[in-house]
């Protein structure tokens, strides 16, 4: 059996989210969430995989996001703003809204250098990231598959890092394209390739682990919601494109014959959750209502049934 984890977007928040699922996946369900044979991982997720492959454990995340070492970055140093005058604000202003409405129209175009330099794109750099990337993941790639989604703003199209074929590209930097939200950071170069964020198209990317081949297919997504415990018409509205995106893609997934498992946050999660995606605060409840509520879908009769067939294979 080929088990594959997928790993969505959601920010700050997102990742309090992963800790607490990843985190009650081992401890309540014998999952150690590394042992999978593939992992896709989408901003926030790409992350996860990425320090997963590279020797963390759900310990470790969920000591972060329950702030025990001390270590959570401030806002300023995930926000730090690239502009510097009237003027500088504008031009990134209009670059920015460029590389945001770019990374939503699957059309190709060119856009001349000079006019790149001229508006540049990302009003803010996240310097915390980028710092702590470079030096606490390497180079180079696991022997273990990893592939982290990014889009290609130039093609117009999903780029899977980590892929066989895929452009060659360090480890901690296919992580940073991975996570560069577009319109707030500026987008990562990577040979002829303009990188933002892939939550642009999905923030899953669920149906890349079907074409892996996976049989199993455990998703993460703490962007969607529960549909079993929806929240109200303004959660839902909110949530409305990536819960869908994520149907479609579990859809694709079980007509492929695989089984898919989701962890998605219930009403209730939600609001520990908030509004801001990006909030440095209060990530531990948020870790903790995920552990609690991964705790009790995993004592249901699906993902007991699941979960055995794991243990045995």
């Amino acid at each position: 059996m080929k088990v594959g984890l997928v790993l969505g977007a959601g920010g700050t928040v997102g990742m309090a989210y992963h800790a607490g699922v990843l985190r009650a996946l081992e401890v309540e369900g014998g999952f150690v969430p590394n042992s999978a044979d593939l992992i896709v991982g989408t901003s926030a997720g790409s992350v996860l995989g990425g320090y997963l492959r590279t020797g963390w454990t759900t310990a470790d995340f969920w000591a972060l996001a329950c702030d025990l070492q001390g270590e959570r970055p401030d806002a300023p140093e995930i926000f730090s703003p690239r502009f510097r005058s009237p003027v500088d604000l504008i031009r990134r202003g209009v670059g920015s809204a460029f590389v945001l409405g770019r990374s939503v129209t699957p059309w190709p175009i060119q856009v001349p250098e000079v006019l790149r330099r001229v508006f540049p794109g990302g009003m803010f750099s996240n310097a915390e990231g980028q710092r702590r990337f470079a030096e606490e993941l390497p180079e180079e790639w696991p022997v273990e598959e990893l592939w982290l989604c990014a889009v290609d703003i130039v093609r117009g199209r999903r780029v899977v890092l980590g892929r066989d074929g895929a452009p060659d590209v360090p480890l901690w930097r296919a992580v940073l394209a991975s996570c560069a939200i577009p319109g707030v950071y500026e987008p990562v170069k990577v040979g002829r390739m303009t990188l933002v964020d892939g939550g642009a198209r999905s923030t899953t990317n669920l149906d890349l682990a079907s074409k892996g081949g996976c049989d199993l297919i455990i998703g993460v997504a703490p962007m969607a919601y529960d549909t079993g415990v929806p929240p109200g018409p303004l959660g839902q509205l909110v949530r409305r494109i990536p819960a869908r995106q994520l149907s479609g893609e579990m859809a694709t997934a079980r007509r492929r014959g695989a089984d898919v498992l989701l962890f998605r946050p219930s009403a209730s999660e939600l609001r520990v959750h908030g509004v801001n995606f990006m909030r440095p605060t209060g990530l531990q409840f948020v870790a903790q209502a995920a552990y609690d509520a991964t705790a009790v879908t995993l004592q249901t009769e699906r993902f007991r049934a699941a979960f055995s067939r794991l243990a045995a294979a």
